[in-house]
This record gives C-alpha cells, structure tokens and sequence, in this order.
C-alpha cells in the first residue's frame, strides 16, 4: 500500500538559532523587537532607551535573539523600563538588533517542523548531508545522522543544539508551524 506524499502549509516560520540550553522561541505572541542604544557596566544588560519593557510586558525567561550575530539568551531580570540582565552575554555593543519572544519556552506538548537549509554557496553531494541533534516534543534527544539538507525532520522538534549540529545548517534552519 502506498501513502502520499505529506504536504506542509504552514502559517508561520522562524529563523531558528541553535543552543545548547535554550528551546525554539513561541512565536504565537506578537515579539518585541528594538535596537540596543547603550551597553551595560556588566556584559549581559540588554539597554534600549527606546523600549518600555514593563509595558510590553517583558518576563523572566523570555527568549531574546540578537538578530546581529545569531545569538540567543534568556531575560533574568526585568531591569527597568529600558533594562534588562540577560542570561548570557549577547550584547556587545549598541547598534544591536534583537527580538525577544514573550510567553517562551515552547510548552512541552507543542512542537514545530523543523526545514533544513544550508549556508554553503553550492552544496556538493558530500556537503548536503548533514548531522542534526535535537530535542523533540516526547524531550527525546537525538542526532539524525547524514540528514539530507532542504528537507524537513521528520519529528516536531522543541530544540536544535549547537553541539553536536554540522556547523554549515546551525543557524539556516527555520522552525515551521
């Protein structure tokens, strides 16, 4: 007996940025995006005098991205309006892009596809297949060895790791809902 072909449509994508502790972001919340505007006597303040983070309703573990590099941290404290300690050092000067994801982490029930991409200019038969660890929503972790690059995982998948993902896919996956 054949089965079809399962056909994605999806209503929403993320860019997703792998770590080692931190889950794919909710993205069913509107995000906070900003721009730092200063850095912090310590190196893990996130300060924008343009935001008001107590009225966007910024939380305690909040995922934050810095859309300049590819990292990603949580919010450990709400400062004050425009302040706040993140998990990790993320922010290394203003000018800084970043997004923070409200409601995160991703309860463990939900779950999200995770596409494939590369970040090689041409992908060669050895460099399309890759290896990709994660977690997935049963919080089963596991590395798909040799995963052929522009395709989906088959699981729903909470989190992509740094360790243990070929360095050419950890930051060109997008999470599909």
């Amino acid at each position: 007996m054949s089965y079809p072909k399962n056909t994605i449509n999806v209503g929403a994508a993320l860019e997703v940025i792998a770590s080692d502790t931190i889950p794919i972001p909710t993205i069913g919340i509107t995000p906070v995006s900003g721009t730092t505007t200063a850095t912090g006597a310590t190196n893990e303040k996130l300060i924008d005098s343009n935001a008001n983070f107590i009225l966007k309703n910024i939380r305690v573990g909040d995922i934050v991205y810095n859309t300049t590099n590819n990292t990603v941290a949580t919010v450990a404290s709400v400062d004050g309006e425009t302040e706040l300690t993140l998990s990790t050092n993320i922010i290394q000067a203003s000018g800084q892009t970043y997004t923070i994801y409200l409601g995160s982490p991703l309860k463990s029930s939900e779950g999200c596809l995770l596409y494939v991409g590369s970040n090689l200019s041409s992908v060669t038969t050895t460099s399309s297949f890759v290896d990709l660890k994660v977690k997935t929503t049963a919080n089963n972790i596991v590395t798909f060895k040799k995963f052929r690059v522009g395709q989906c995982l088959p699981v729903q998948v909470l989190q992509l790791f740094y360790t243990g993902t070929d360095i050419n896919v950890i930051n060109n996956c997008i999470a599909i809902w």
